[in-house]
């Protein structure tokens, strides 16, 4: 039998569980008057589901996780995914209440967090999302980021007309709401790109003029789209220039090869980021993708640079441009369904480590400690998130 006792002086209501104290300074009094009922009623009938409801006045995380289906530990205030030990961080803890609170989806933010608990930098599970919630980083349903990331053509299929029509024909079908065939793409004498009115166009004579005439826009971009699932462009990385790298297929380097280290500004990792980064590293001419990054595969999160961060793996999906401040896909024939696919089998992957009693998830260099979570908790996000993709 629990041991209840209870004063309430104005706002404050002083109780006792067992001879352990708490204090609740309520900011209302009506507050004070809910809470100090509680407790009285604590005290006459002392059920596990009476004294939780006093908990979750007394804690205002606990309350928070009560209220979302999570669980708290009412002595550290640490809040957990129902069924797990991994401590969720107090950010997403108040995105998690203001979801709840507001009817939102909860699904992107809980799939993200049941990857970021694979990481094994404890680091990182703390502070990604406060950068990620910074900056211009959003979530798919799946929980994955959608990151930028600036390269350079390795092998390059006719891009120059094929970049061209499909910026016009969205530059004309968004901003100007017109038929992209009502005008004529054409090159100069000095191999310079335009569009004009066919209308116009009819009206050149082309060896005067110095032209010539490649096609209405809407055609061509019909074309242009059937060529390009036939071809395959293939980019690189703008520092070495030694990466093959391809839409559709994941991008790896070893994590033992990456450096976690946030305090060095430029080291060994994949670097991807937000539209800052984009902007400072794309230039004019550069090429930007647009990549999915699994949450547990983020190396660093350098304090120096809010712009981007080191990765050990990211999928592109996407070719975009980089306009006026404004990121526009151009071409997109992969999605987060296809990372998903590739997923499900590094994390079947993962179970057969775990079962040989191996680590599932490599050390990255300068890693601030080892993991020291039990393997089962490992294997029990694993297997939730299998069942999730399944």
């Amino acid at each position: 039998m629990k041991n209840i006792q209870a004063i309430k002086v104005g706002n404050v209501v002083n109780i006792s569980i067992d001879g352990k104290l708490h204090k609740k300074n309520c900011g209302a009094s009506q507050e004070a008057d809910e809470l100090f009922r509680l407790v009285l009623r604590a005290k006459d009938n002392p059920t596990e589901e009476n004294l939780k409801s006093i908990r979750m006045y007394l804690n205002e995380r606990t309350r928070i996780a009560l209220m979302a289906g999570l669980e708290a530990d009412s002595e550290t205030g640490e809040v957990y995914l129902a069924g797990f030990h991994t401590p969720i961080p107090d950010t997403l803890v108040e995105v998690i209440k203001e979801y709840h609170e507001n009817g939102y989806p909860l699904h992107p933010i809980i799939n993200f967090w049941k990857l970021l608990m694979l990481n094994p930098d404890t680091r990182i599970r703390t502070v990604l999302f406060d950068f990620i919630s910074t900056h211009d980083f959003s979530l798919t349903d799946s929980g994955y980021m959608v990151v930028y990331k600036a390269v350079d053509y390795k092998q390059k299929q006719d891009n120059d007309l094929l970049e061209f029509v499909t910026n016009k024909y969205l530059h004309v079908k968004k901003q100007w709401g017109c038929s992209a065939n009502k005008y004529m793409v054409y090159r100069n004498d000095e191999g310079e790109l335009d569009i004009t009115k066919v209308v116009t166009a009819e009206g050149w004579d082309e060896n005067e003029k110095g032209v010539e005439f490649l096609g209405k826009l809407g055609d061509l971009n019909a074309k242009l789209d059937i060529l390009s699932e036939e071809s395959e462009t293939v980019y690189t990385d703008m520092h070495t220039h030694s990466m093959q790298i391809k839409l559709g297929v994941p991008v790896q380097q070893e994590r033992k090869a990456c450096d976690a280290d946030f305090r060095r500004d430029c080291s060994n990792g994949l670097h991807v980021g937000a539209t800052k980064y984009v902007e400072n590293f794309a230039g004019r001419d550069g090429v930007i993708l647009v990549c999915l990054v699994n949450p547990a595969n983020v190396v660093a999160v350098p304090d120096y640079d809010h712009s981007k961060m080191r990765v050990c793996e990211y999928f592109p999906i996407a070719l975009a441009t980089y306009e006026d401040r404004k990121i526009d896909i151009i071409e997109q024939t992969y999605f987060e369904n296809d990372y998903s696919v590739y997923e499900e089998s590094e994390l079947a992957k993962m179970i057969d480590k775990i079962r040989r009693e191996e680590k599932p998830i490599e050390r990255a260099i300068n890693c601030p400690a080892e993991e020291t979570r039990p393997m089962s908790e490992l294997q029990k996000i694993i297997e939730t998130r299998l069942v999730d993709l399944s």
